[in-house]
């Protein structure tokens, strides 16, 4: 059936570029797919190159888990490779940078929606990109002051900066490789987190995407050693703040009083270590040491009598007003031409457990949300 004859019965048409974006998204080569389609490469490569009208938009939907509408939709946003902080990119695939690019697109389209349908916070975030002979630490203490923090803990990170206007996505991609990333898209700040880490590791992550977007907002090309060294010592100044510190800590310090500190300040053990070192608490000697303990106690890997994990109080809020306005997790997904499944993942889960009524419900963002008219 010619193009020409579906537009007049009314059948949409197959678009080629949404077959590439769903293939990358599960993280498959077109080997991988011509295999499980039964076909072989070449055909993959001729369905994704737009050379065949009709590819079998049913098999597809089966095998990439996609309903049949994902592949019929308009271009999905572009999400470009220079726009993205990896932090360990030259340890990276291919595959594996194509897959976050991939879900990325889908993280814009989700804002997208949210967006048109909802008023929620503007971007509002200090630019301290020019301010390159700042040092982090100094940063880190000044946006604590603009903020109000001052010497206090960060009780609630990624709550406050979903109020900031960031919007932060959990990873739905299971590997450990892949760290935690950001990215600007048309004034909005993006953050990724990968949910394999513990809740601590996750701040720190947090923290340090947010040192990415305030201290390189136009250097996201330049992922040199120094760039990730200074969003790592802003994320550890921002949690830890040195007259906190220097505020709370008296005496000669036992490795008992890392775990009072570390629990006060919400970061993990090993994160303790390291800011205490590097403020001349402990010894080179004493750092050691007590690195090696705290493996042997199951702290490198993990976080004994750890925090829960934050989760989005921006995303309970907007499935709580959806429900208000007759939307259903599966009607999102469908308006979406996505999944239940990716829009779950998507989320921190809250998409479901938010309209169906399970799972614990965060407190609101205290009126940054509203409908639009």
């Amino acid at each position: 059936m010619t193009t020409e004859n579906r537009w007049s019965l009314g059948l949409p048409e197959f678009n080629h570029s949404r077959l590439t974006l769903a293939r990358e998204r599960r993280g498959l080569t077109k080997q991988a797919l011509a295999e499980q389609c039964g076909v072989s490469r070449r055909t993959v490569s001729a369905w994704e190159a737009g050379e065949v009208e009709s590819p079998p938009v049913d098999q597809l939907s089966k095998v990439l888990q996609l309903p049949r509408s994902f592949f019929t939709a308009d271009d999905a946003p572009q999400v470009e490779e220079e726009w993205v902080s990896f932090r360990a990119l030259s340890s990276m695939t291919a595959r594996q940078v194509r897959r976050i690019l991939s879900v990325s697109s889908l993280g814009v389209e989700l804002s997208n929606w949210i967006d048109k349908r909802y008023g929620t916070p503007s971007a509002d975030l200090p630019d301290f990109s020019e301010a390159a002979d700042l040092p982090p630490a100094t940063v880190a203490e000044q946006l604590r002051s603009i903020w109000g923090l001052h010497q206090k803990p960060v009780k609630n990170l990624l709550p406050l900066l979903e109020r900031k206007g960031v919007r932060v996505y959990s990873l739905p991609i299971v590997d450990r490789e892949i760290d935690s990333f950001t990215f600007p898209y048309e004034g909005r700040p993006f953050v990724f987190l990968n949910l394999s880490k513990t809740a601590e590791r996750m701040r720190f992550d947090l923290a340090h995407e947010l040192g990415h977007l305030i201290l390189h907002k136009d250097s996201q090309k330049n992922r040199s050693r120094q760039i990730e060294q200074e969003a790592h010592d802003f994320a550890s100044s921002f949690l830890m703040p040195a007259d906190g510190l220097f505020a709370q800590v008296v005496g000669k310090l036992r490795i008992e009083d890392v775990f009072t500190l570390k629990n006060y300040w919400k970061v993990s053990a090993l994160a303790m270590v390291e800011r205490l070192y590097s403020l001349e608490f402990i010894s080179e000697w004493v750092r050691r040491s007590w690195i090696i303990e705290l493996s042997r106690r199951g702290y490198r890997t993990a976080e004994p009598d750890g925090m829960h994990p934050e989760t989005s109080r921006f995303f309970t809020d907007v499935f709580r007003l959806a429900r208000e306005d007759g939307w259903n997790s599966r009607k999102i997904a469908d308006d979406l031409n996505e999944s239940e499944d990716d829009l779950d993942s998507l989320v921190f889960g809250l998409a479901i457990s938010s309209i169906v009524g399970g799972g614990q419900k965060a407190p609101a963002l205290h009126g940054h949300l509203t409908v639009v008219k």
